[in-house]
């Protein structure tokens, strides 16, 4: 190969014949084009990876739909935050539409069932951790440390349907550990890292 990029840049190329010319030319512009391919290609790859978009990071909750009954859209939900590494995810959210009682550690042994429920029951507070897959806009977790414990048991599951737009993701209930779900709920969420 050296030889041949030897012969087109020194004089000796201006002596040979036009059609062997043409053919150290095709075969220089043709090594020229692979050695291109093979630093560019990975590059390439990397930058489109990089520009793909991920549910890999922090996204705090901006709206909550809820379907059935007593259907409605809160734009201004309680705190959550959901994290998701490329493997694990962890979801922390208040799960009630009000502030939940102001409950310390010593107000516990005092604490009425009504107060204690409304700040850790499952219509007040949520938080679970564990893994994740995505697949055809499907989001299927499997916690590994939970609120409640039915989320931790054995082949016990959660899928929902996620799209994600730039910065907003949109995650929908479809099935939890009890089957699927009647009435589910939205969440909106904006990525905060």
């Amino acid at each position: 190969m050296l030889e041949i990029f030897n012969r087109v840049v020194h004089q000796d190329f201006d002596k040979e014949d036009p059609v062997n010319k043409k053919l150290t030319l095709a075969v220089a512009a043709t090594a020229v084009a692979g050695l291109m391919a093979l630093v560019v290609a990975p590059l390439l790859s990397q930058s489109r990876a990089a520009s793909e978009p991920t549910l890999q990071g922090v996204w705090r909750i901006t709206e909550v739909t809820t379907t059935g009954k007593d259907a409605a859209t809160n734009k201004s939900p309680q705190p959550g935050l959901y994290i998701f590494t490329p493997k694990h995810y962890s979801l922390v959210r208040v799960t009630a539409t009000t502030a939940r009682p102001d409950l310390g550690p010593e107000d516990y042994p005092t604490a009425t069932a009504a107060q204690l429920l409304a700040a850790w029951g499952p219509s007040g507070f949520a938080a679970q951790s564990g893994t994740y897959e995505v697949a055809g806009g499907k989001l299927t977790t499997r916690a590994l440390v939970a609120r409640g414990t039915g989320p931790m048991a054995p082949g016990a599951f959660a899928t929902s349907s996620y799209k994600l737009d730039g910065k907003t993701l949109t995650i929908t209930q479809e099935r939890n550990v009890a089957g699927p779900v009647a009435n589910p709920t939205t969440w909106k969420l904006a990525r905060i890292d």
